[in-house]
């Protein structure tokens, strides 16, 4: 339309240039019929090769690798090219339509469970057009396609499946969620050529006040698991006690059953002063007595 448009202002310019050139000519002062032909010279000169120049500058177009051209001509879709250096007719124009994979990251999707609590969820989409059908995508839907259709699937998908789970079920089961996100999203933009190439869920929250609900009761629930440990630790010392009791218990039953007088005598004998030699037992006596302190006894006598 640019094109057409602007090659009209210059035709008539040079129209309304010639018509004055002509009047100009027709006049009797010599300057003004040469100005006049000048003006012709240069009318006919200039207007001619400025549409040329502009011809051929409107008729090449280059697109960016990763990129198609979608051809527009007076504003509807006719057509569409790859990429590289293009020629159109020059009242056409070139925009170009991206379908290499591109990243799409939703902030805090308002989700709920089951119990209806609110769950945030922050996704990442990677996503691509179809090149082939890139044209049929514009025509029908328009260039702003990825406003139209992904961000309100993305979050009612996210709805449907979340409201399946209870609140503390929700992030055991993110990968359920999202693997049932991305089959539904993939078949729902599957008819507009929009394939989608992965779904990450890179965070969950919930409310303030469930979060604080969990941390509290994760605290308890530490809190009592440390006493439990306390608890079987008081248990197994005093275990250990009573196993060490009743084992020296029956040392000592063992030993009593096998303690007779002359292993009595035996470990006192052991106990005596190394120095001591000679020891005489009493007839029918349980007493040791040194024979030393016997001789003394016998010498002193008359």
């Amino acid at each position: 339309m640019g094109y057409v448009v602007l090659c009209g202002i210059v035709l008539v310019i040079a129209a309304i240039t010639l018509g004055v050139a002509r009047q100009m000519r027709s006049s009797e002062d010599p300057e003004a019929v040469r100005a006049g032909q000048i003006a012709v010279l240069a009318t006919l000169v200039i207007a001619p090769l400025f549409l040329v120049v502009f011809t051929v500058v409107e008729s090449f177009h280059s697109v960016r690798a990763g990129y198609v051209g979608v051809i527009y001509q007076f504003g509807n879709i006719v057509g569409q090219t790859e990429a590289g250096l293009v020629t159109t007719w020059p009242w056409q124009n070139v925009q170009e339509a991206n379908v290499q994979v591109q990243r799409a990251q939703f902030s805090d999707l308002d989700a709920f469970s089951a119990e209806t609590q609110d769950v945030f969820i922050v996704t990442t989409l990677n996503y691509r057009v179809d090149p082939v059908a890139i044209q049929d995508l514009y025509r029908t839907v328009g260039a702003n396609y990825f406003e139209k259709l992904v961000p309100t699937r993305v979050n009612q998908l996210f709805k449907d499946e979340t409201v399946k789970y209870r609140t503390v079920e929700i992030a055991p089961n993110r990968e359920k969620i999202r693997r049932a996100v991305r089959v539904s999203l993939s078949t729902e933009l599957a008819r507009y050529s929009i394939e989608v190439e992965d779904l990450l869920i890179d965070d969950i929250k919930f409310s303030p006040e469930f979060t604080k609900a969990i941390e509290d009761k994760q605290i308890a629930t530490q809190q009592a698991q440390a006493a439990q440990n306390r608890v079987r630790e008081a248990r197994f010392k005093a275990q250990q006690v009573i196993e060490q009791a009743q084992g020296e218990a029956r040392a000592y039953r063992v030993k009593n059953r096998t303690l007779t007088p002359l292993v009595v005598q035996q470990n006192a004998i052991e106990k005596l002063n190394p120095n001591v030699e000679v020891l005489i037992l009493p007839s029918g006596s349980n007493f040791l007595l040194p024979a030393g302190l016997l001789a003394g006894k016998s010498g002193g006598g008359p």
